[in-house]
């Protein structure tokens, strides 16, 4: 005889990035496991892969690529679809920034995953370097962060290279090319284009919290911005 059938509530929530509603499901005990084995890794491209294939297993909507979502929708998705599988509550442990500050007790806080959200604005990737000239850029996808640091000129360099959607001017847009390609075109850029470039990328939304605590060693208020998914679960 069959076992019977568990029921699974449903959920709705908006994707920062396209602000498309979608359907989704809490994570089950099975892709749990696939994401603690993936932590205990300690290995980026491992975790990166765990957390978009549980993804992709929760949305219900059909027609959602979560291989071409951005590294922000990613970490939203996954923070709200851990509120709904485990508990809507977070438990951080904080301590002092703040160097003049003797006092090295950490302090246990708690977050409701609700009150998180994305900051910063959404915007296109049009880049203008001249009058007639542009670029269309892409957000970083989480593959991109998880395999490559980005400590050097050169990694940043090949970065923004890989994430270069198309070349456009007032006559056509350029998509056609190769990694080599590309790479070699934004070599003939000045620095101010370059710049221009970086600086779209270093204004990217994140996904952000403050939070305000009091110190259960010296009694003493502070408070902390909790930036990016790995800082929700310290």
């Amino acid at each position: 005889m069959p076992l019977p059938k568990i029921a699974t509530p449903t959920y709705e929530l908006v994707i920062p990035s396209t602000k498309k509603k979608i359907k989704y499901r809490p994570f089950l005990v099975k892709e749990e496991k696939v994401l603690i084995i993936a932590m205990e890794s300690e290995d980026t491209t491992q975790i990166a892969n765990a957390v978009k294939d549980v993804i992709k297993n929760c949305i219900l909507t059909r027609g959602i690529k979560v291989e071409e979502l951005s590294t922000f929708d990613i970490e939203y998705l996954f923070l709200k679809l851990r509120g709904k599988s485990v508990g809507e509550v977070i438990n951080v442990t904080v301590g002092h920034t703040d160097s003049e500050n003797e006092c090295k007790q950490r302090t246990e806080v708690q977050i409701v995953i609700d009150d998180i959200e994305v900051s910063g604005d959404i915007k296109d990737g049009k880049v203008m370097l001249t009058d007639n000239l542009g670029v269309m850029l892409k957000y970083p996808r989480m593959n991109a962060l998880a395999n490559g640091s980005m400590d050097d000129a050169e990694s940043i360099f090949k970065f923004i290279a890989d994430h270069v959607d198309y070349v456009f001017d007032s006559e056509q847009i350029y998509n056609d090319f190769t990694k080599t390609e590309i790479e070699d075109w934004m070599g003939t850029l000045n620095q101010t284009q370059f710049q221009n470039i970086a600086n779209w990328y270093a204004d990217i939304p994140t996904l952000k919290h403050e939070v305000e605590w009091k110190c259960q060693g010296c009694g003493k208020e502070d408070k902390i911005t909790l930036e990016g998914l790995q800082s929700f679960f310290t």
